[in-house]
């Protein structure tokens, strides 16, 4: 079955969320309080960010690859369907491009032999930069990982809860009102990738005391300029193999009649 590597990739994927959470289990985060000798100002910090284990990028890296590979597998079935010559497929690939200029003008070459209803699916799928994205990116981290053995993925700065420093200034303004928890989580403007000791996470009033329950997120991204910046991994894995697990839906008709 050709579809046997998106398989692999939802395999990939439950033992990526694993490595995740182990990985955050482990306390890999630890936040420190300090004061500006200036501005007096307290700021807390980060004082302590572990190494992302290389085995999740490796994981992402399989994830990816296995994504790009049915794509060039559904263009070889629809060729066998049609042609029924597999000696004269080396042409094949499904085609992602950097911008539909380009997809005109390599299409046709990547996916001679296969049919015109399947030429015109290809077409409304958009794979190239500003048409799909997600299949765009899916192509440009594979090439990544395959030349350069790991993508980027690194620690990030995802929210920190104000919710805790509003409980306190009311409770300073007003000591006799029981205020409740309230969580509020706001992202920051940078989210300080790749992580590491010493970042800034949020900056208090002067002479403000450490709040105990200021809760700070973090998320393990991935960066690669120009392509993906910062997307929290297990969501971006999630919306590649939710698009490759569309198109095997559309194409579902097109790659029957074959016992290839």
């Amino acid at each position: 079955m050709w579809t046997l590597k998106t398989e692999r990739a939802k395999e990939h994927k439950e033992e990526l969320l694993k490595e995740i959470k182990a990985f955050f289990d482990s306390k890999p985060y630890t936040i420190g309080t300090k004061t500006d000798p200036q501005t007096k100002r307290l700021i807390y910090y980060v004082a302590k960010a572990e190494k992302v284990p290389d085995k999740i990028a490796l994981i992402t890296g399989d994830i990816i690859q296995n994504l790009r590979s049915t794509l060039d597998h559904l263009i070889y079935q629809l060729f066998i369907v049609n042609s029924k010559d597999a000696k004269s497929a080396s042409h094949l690939y499904f085609p992602i491009l950097e911008n539909l200029a380009m997809y005109e003008k390599e299409k046709g070459r990547k996916t001679k032999g296969i049919s015109q209803s399947a030429l015109n699916l290809i077409d409304k799928a958009k794979p190239y930069k500003g048409g799909n994205d997600i299949l765009w990116e899916i192509h440009e981290l594979n090439n990544i990982d395959k030349h350069r053995l790991l993508v980027t993925v690194g620690s990030s700065f995802g929210s920190v809860d104000i919710g805790a420093h509003m409980q306190e200034l009311m409770k300073t303004s007003f000591p006799n009102f029981d205020m409740p928890e309230m969580p509020v989580f706001i992202k920051p403007a940078d989210i300080l990738f790749p992580l590491k000791y010493g970042d800034e996470l949020f900056i208090d009033a002067p002479d403000a005391k450490p709040i105990s329950n200021m809760k700070f997120r973090f998320n393990l991204v991935l960066n690669e300029p120009g392509i993906v910046e910062g997307k929290p991994i297990t969501g971006l894995v999630q919306s590649m193999i939710a698009e490759v697990e569309n198109l095997i839906t559309i194409f579902d008709e097109e790659t029957k009649g074959s016992n290839h």
